[in-house]
This record gives structure tokens, sequence and C-alpha cells, in this order.
């Protein structure tokens, strides 16, 4: 009995171990990510490699916004919409509560929207939609064209 309980005691500290220290270290990671993404006087429209592969994979900005306000809108609860690169092409991928791109190796992380509801209810209440619009007014797209570059050194 000893040995069996002592069995089930070390499975249930490694799962809480490793599925706790993942969901604090994936929220550190996603929150710096999108605190990096975004600046002062930012926003507008892309350009270098970033808007070069924005409109070879989106054909326009205008496109890769509304697909990517959407893609925010229509998530329910809590999260982080991503724009990444996965086989040269970007892809804009929905991750639930600590998803990280990286687990799984689901793409190469570009720029990240807090979709959380702390992220925007004090300022906008249930205006997502004004949030997402704000948002694109501070991308930091030097910080996107540094992740593509990176992305397409290790050709994701």
């Amino acid at each position: 009995l000893t040995f069996y309980l002592f069995i089930y005691l070390f499975i249930i500290i490694i799962l809480f171990y490793f599925f706790f220290f993942f969901d604090l270290l994936a929220q550190l990671y996603n929150h710096n990510f999108f605190w990096l993404g975004i600046k002062e006087n930012g926003g507008g429209k892309p350009y270098g490699e970033i808007k070069k592969k924005i409109e070879e994979t989106f054909f326009s900005f205008k496109n890769f916004k509304n697909q990517f306000t959407q893609e925010a809108l229509s998530h329910f609860g809590s999260g982080w919409i991503w724009l990444i690169l996965k086989n040269n092409k970007l892809k804009i991928y929905q991750g639930h509560d600590d998803q990280t791109p990286l687990k799984g190796a689901i793409g190469h992380p570009i720029l990240t929207l807090d979709i959380w509801e702390h992220a925007y209810y004090v300022d906008y209440r249930n205006a997502r939609s004004d949030y997402i619009k704000e948002w694109f007014n501070k991308i930091n797209w030097d910080f996107a064209n540094y992740n593509l570059s990176v992305s397409l050194e290790g050709q994701c």
C-alpha cells in the first residue's frame, strides 16, 4: 500500500508541477511578448519584410486587419490571437488561456493580442472591437520585422 501511495503522490506532484509552472511561464512569456509588440506612436501600416509577407499571405494590409479583427472578435473566452509564421507563411492562430504557439511547434510568433477580459475591460468595458482598433494603432512593426527575420533565418 505504501508503494502505491508513493507512486500516486509522485504522479500528482509531477502533474501539478508541470501544469502549474507551465501556466505561469506561458503567461509570463505571452504578456511580455504582447507588451514588446506595442509601443506609443506605433501602429500605422506595416513596412519592410512584414509588409511583404502580409501582402503575400493576405493580399493587403486591409484584408489582414479584417481577418485578424474577426478572429479576435469571434474568440470565445480568454486567450490570445497570434500572428505566426509556419511553413514560411503567415497565419492567424487563436490560443486559449495560456496557450502559446511555441508549444507543439504551432508556429513562430510574430505579434500577439491579449484578449483576456482584464486586458481591455477597465478602458473599453465590453467593446472588444474598440480595444482591437486601438491595438492596431500601437503595433510595434519593428518588433514584428525582427521576429519575422528571426523566423525566416530558422525557416519556420
